[in-house]
């Protein structure tokens, strides 16, 4: 008797994920000293204003100052720590992205380390999420406030913005006689007063940058063919924003941008852009931010038993993230887990340097 096997069809699998792009954290970069070891950093901080010399009666001598003062403050970062378990029976089951015929010879070996490839990757991306919500929030509020699943605050760090650098227009720019030119140009002041640098980024939420196209004023001013696609900063190709053109406002010639990108609110669950809607986040590309991280320790390595599992590279490496990443196993060397920590914080040392213009949307 012969017995016929029939053989099914197997298609190539979908894996539907966007990667994080980081754009908003790519303005703080890192500077000398910036990954370190322990637990909090410090950093000296001397401001000028804009004073200028007065005539001193001839004979008297000259006017006295003192060139020497200065603050340090310190900052503790937050911890960050994902991770990927697996079970050795679970080998038993077939991977996804696996036919059931390839699966039945498929080596463990190559199978679990395919999944804790895909695993380091899966949860590298949700750090830096996790590190673009931080820039999401500096930017357009001064602070932090950085909540678990549950939506209780486990970090909180208030960088004593100026209240004039967060603004809200006097007239909703969805309205009529809203001054969108002007309350730009007043910002602008602000931060140029305040910061000593003129700004030249503007970042626009989906509905301010709407609302800004349909104005008259804005259309007038507006110079599209003046996109000097060479001059952009590198940091900025393929970060996800997408830049719409420059514009001047006064005395202040702008980029303007905007950044759709979202992440999955961890208490909702539905996606949230990391710029609102109804947002302007105004900033200079010389503005001082800085991005550091505090080494996390593991003197002793890896489990030696797994650690072939470890990525080779991880790719917020590439973010400018620190992280470290480990893998260890239970005696049995049945249950493996894969982790990534990171203790990362960005600080907008330049504080006056930036502001955000709440549109009323």
């Amino acid at each position: 008797m012969t017995v016929k096997i029939e053989r099914e069809g197997w298609l190539q699998m979908f894996r539907q994920m966007r990667r994080p792009n980081g754009f908003l954290q790519s303005f703080f970069t890192i500077k000398p000293g910036g990954i370190y070891n322990g637990k909090k950093v410090a950093i000296d901080i001397q401001r000028f204003g804009e004073d200028v010399a007065l005539v001193v009666k001839q004979g008297t001598g000259p006017r006295l100052n003192d060139a020497d003062i200065f603050t340090t403050k310190e900052f503790e970062p937050p911890a960050y720590g994902e991770a990927v378990p697996f079970d050795v029976n679970d080998l038993l089951d077939r991977m996804a992205g696996t036919d059931p015929y390839t699966a039945a010879y498929q080596d463990y070996a190559g199978a679990l380390l395919a999944y804790f490839m895909n695993g380091f990757g899966l949860i590298d991306d949700k750090i830096v999420r996790g590190v673009e919500l931080q820039a999401s929030q500096i930017l357009q509020t001064g602070t932090l406030d950085l909540t678990d699943e549950s939506g209780d605050t486990l970090y909180t760090l208030d960088f004593a913005p100026k209240a004039t650098h967060f603004p809200t227009a006097g007239t909703a720019w969805d309205q009529a006689g809203s001054t969108k030119l002007a309350d730009l140009e007043s910002l602008a002041e602000v931060i140029r007063a305040d910061g000593k640098l003129n700004p030249d980024l503007l970042i626009m939420g989906s509905a301010a940058m709407r609302e800004f196209l349909k104005d008259e004023g804005v259309r007038n001013a507006l110079d599209n063919r003046r996109m000097e696609l060479g001059e952009i900063d590198p940091r900025m190709v393929d970060s996800g924003a997408t830049l719409y053109g420059r514009i001047w406002i006064g005395a202040y010639a702008f980029q303007i941008w905007t950044y759709p990108d979202t992440y999955t609110d961890p208490q909702s669950g539905t996606p949230t852009k990391y710029v609102s809607d109804g947002n302007v986040i105004m900033l200079s590309s010389r503005t001082r931010l800085d991005r550091t991280s505090a080494r996390v320790p593991l003197p002793l390595g890896p489990d030696p038993r797994v650690a072939s599992l470890l990525p080779g590279r991880v790719s917020s490496r590439e973010a400018g993230i620190d992280v470290t990443p480990n893998v260890y196993c239970t005696p049995n060397g049945k249950q493996i887990m894969g982790e990534l920590e990171s203790r990362t914080l960005l600080i907008p040392v330049q504080i006056d340097g930036f502001g955000t213009l709440d549109t009323g949307l």
